[in-house]
């Protein structure tokens, strides 16, 4: 019974979480503030009513449409908030160790998982992770290391500094190099600039050992689903492809299972040749 009480509530909470960041993704490009004005209609303007703004529930209740000028609403709206109320859930089945309070380890997910779903969205949309989210997810993810590396793993400020900050900041480096030498033998800029960023506030998250796993299976990941779209023919050969979306499964992957987890199914993964190139 306990158990069915926290899926609910953490469903009900996820697509909470996902209506917000569907206001985020909508006001980010017309510069509004995310705070005032209430929620309206971009087409009439009309304020909506709290009760026209339940999760998940009105869209079908409004059939998709504007109450007061029959306007179409996106069912992006709805997917959005579902999406994010399933992977907030599937967090309290997390094995990893953010900390070692299960609560803890619950809420920095979950946190965790909000700042990747809005990242990617943006990206989608406009091919850019916003310098402020950037900024914003990484001071957060310093705090919450700062607070819980202290009190469940007894480590000093100054090696969490280290090891979630300064070794960011290589990390971010290294990838630039890397990045440039890429670049140089195709060509063409590999990524850009706001992807080495957001490795940067994913190592002040997961440490540098999880950025660079994050990356590894975003490879994988990214290369799997692009040859696909391409093949389906829903995106062109050419055409420019967000890796923020790759980046953000696979940090959220390693979020749940943890490093030393991943590492060791990637070993066993190519030691009983599973895979082929």
């Amino acid at each position: 019974m306990e158990n069915k009480f926290y899926l609910i509530f953490f469903f009900i909470f996820g697509s909470c979480i996902g209506s917000f960041l569907n206001v985020y993704r909508f006001r980010y490009p017309e510069s509004i503030s995310i705070i005032y004005p209430r929620s309206f209609c971009p087409k009439c303007k009309r304020k909506i009513p709290w009760f026209f703004n339940i999760p998940i529930i009105s869209w079908f209740f409004l059939m998709g449409k504007c109450n007061f000028c029959k306007s179409n609403i996106s069912f992006q709206y709805p997917f959005v908030e579902f999406l994010t109320a399933i992977l907030i859930t599937l967090n309290i089945f997390a094995i990893s160790n953010l900390s070692t309070n299960y609560f803890v380890n619950l809420m920095g997910l979950t946190f965790f998982s909000s700042l990747l779903i809005a990242a990617s969205l943006i990206d989608l949309d406009n091919l850019v992770i916003p310098n402020n989210l950037l900024l914003f997810g990484s001071i957060s993810g310093l705090i919450f290391n700062l607070v819980s590396r202290k009190i469940y793993f007894k480590e000093n400020f100054p090696t969490v500094l280290y090891k979630y900050l300064f070794m960011s900041f290589i990390f971010l480096i290294l990838f630039e190099i890397f990045n440039f030498i890429i670049s140089m033998i195709i060509k063409k800029e590999a990524f850009g600039f706001g992807d080495s960023k957001y490795l940067f506030m994913i190592s002040t998250w997961l440490g540098i050992k999880g950025a660079l796993f994050t990356f590894i299976l975003s490879i994988y990941i990214g290369g799997i689903i692009s040859i696909l779209l391409i093949i389906l023919r829903i995106i062109p050969r050419k055409g420019r492809i967000p890796f923020g979306p790759y980046l953000s499964i696979s940090a959220y992957t390693i979020g749940m299972i943890g490093s030393d987890n991943f590492l060791m199914f990637f070993k066993d993964f190519y030691n009983t040749g599973l895979f082929i190139f």
